[in-house]
């Protein structure tokens, strides 16, 4: 009995231990389903460098583009905004077509800014164009030779133009009581002024001082008595003269964006022409015998005068949102003999030009 006992005591033990080993194998096998298979020292290596290899390549890929980034927005300020050459290419297109405003606005391509605006006489039918050049020979004799003078030589356009300046900006109430500091910033060539051009008749002496001094100097080396030179007051007078007798005498010199292309804003000045009364644009170029597109404001010749409402501030501009086609866009050229531009203010929708190319334009309405 005892060693029957004995074997059924070792039977028993034999089974717990298959039992166990058969426990432990099912336990590795639901590990490895979890845990995926076990990797040896060597392998964990390899996948660990093959990571940081990636890492890296994405690391250098992004300061690549970085690099990319940083060298495209180098070019692109390398390559300066040069108004000369964007002109060049423009066509002025000065037999335009008439535009229509009213249907227009009706289709919603464009949107005035002031309400009940009203709509005048028919240019299309009476006109062949609505704006007109001027000779600055043409305000005085010929024999100063002033369209001449005034595009071959730079250092007296600008000295005109900064003595102008001057001479408004000194006569001009609104200015006395500006501090030195603001005065110097207002009168900085890249500043546009404003103010009015009329002379009063009745006035004792001279109010364009600047100016006719510049105008002596310029016309004595000439051979020209002085007392037989025009003065500064002479020249306003001879501009304000085609303004006409119920212009606003309003003056400005406008300098503007001249850095980069911009959008054209159509508008009017006034919405109103009181008497035929006009603007005259005075084109102050940016080279010697310059000829081409840039300098004067762009036009649209309305085939329907535009007018404000009765109630509306004359000094206040009658704004338009929209774009007009290409096809009705002229761009006045400036050339020599051709330094004044002039037109109606309800004749045309006008804006800056998209490139400027000048060294400022002086508007007198």
């Amino acid at each position: 009995m005892m060693i029957v006992h004995i074997l059924l005591l070792l039977a028993n033990s034999l089974f717990q231990v298959t039992a166990f080993v058969a426990s432990a194998n099912r336990v590795a096998a639901t590990t490895h389903l979890h845990a995926g298979p076990k990797t040896t020292g060597g392998e964990g290596t390899l996948r660990r460098q093959r990571s940081d290899s990636r890492s890296a390549s994405a690391q250098r890929l992004a300061q690549r583009r970085k690099d990319q980034q940083e060298e495209h927005h180098l070019k692109k300020k390398e390559v300066s905004f040069d108004g000369k050459i964007l002109t060049s290419n423009q066509n002025t297109n000065l037999d335009a077509p008439f535009f229509d405003l009213e249907s227009a606005i009706i289709s919603s391509s464009l949107r005035c800014m002031t309400p009940e605006l009203q709509y005048g006489e028919d240019n299309e039918t009476s006109k062949t164009r609505v704006f007109e050049y001027m000779s600055l020979d043409d305000l005085f004799e010929a024999k100063f030779g002033f369209s001449e003078r005034f595009n071959a030589d730079g250092d007296f356009r600008n000295q005109l133009r900064s003595a102008i300046r001057q001479d408004v900006f000194e006569t001009t109430p609104f200015y006395a009581n500006l501090s030195e500091k603001a005065a110097s910033i207002l009168l900085l060539p890249d500043s546009s002024l404003e103010g009015s051009w009329r002379i009063r008749d009745d006035a004792q002496e001279l109010r364009m001082k600047h100016t006719t001094r510049v105008l002596q100097n310029a016309f004595q080396d000439t051979g020209h008595d002085i007392s037989s030179i025009p003065t500064g007051d002479d020249l306003f007078r001879a501009i304000g003269k085609l303004c006409g007798r119920q212009a606003s005498t309003h003056f400005i010199d406008i300098f503007g964006v001249q850095d980069r292309i911009i959008n054209h804003s159509w508008h009017l000045d006034a919405g109103c022409s009181p008497g035929g009364c006009r603007t005259v644009l005075w084109g102050f170029p940016p080279e010697k015998d310059y000829s081409g597109c840039g300098v004067f404001s762009h036009v649209v010749s309305l085939k329907k005068q535009c007018l404000a409402p009765p109630s509306h501030n004359r000094m206040e501009p009658l704004l338009f949102e929209g774009s007009v086609p290409e096809d009705f866009i002229v761009r006045p050229p400036y050339e020599k003999g051709m330094e004044l531009l002039m037109y109606r203010d309800i004749d045309v929708l006008h804006s800056a030009p998209d490139v400027a190319y000048r060294t400022s334009i002086m508007r007198f309405m």
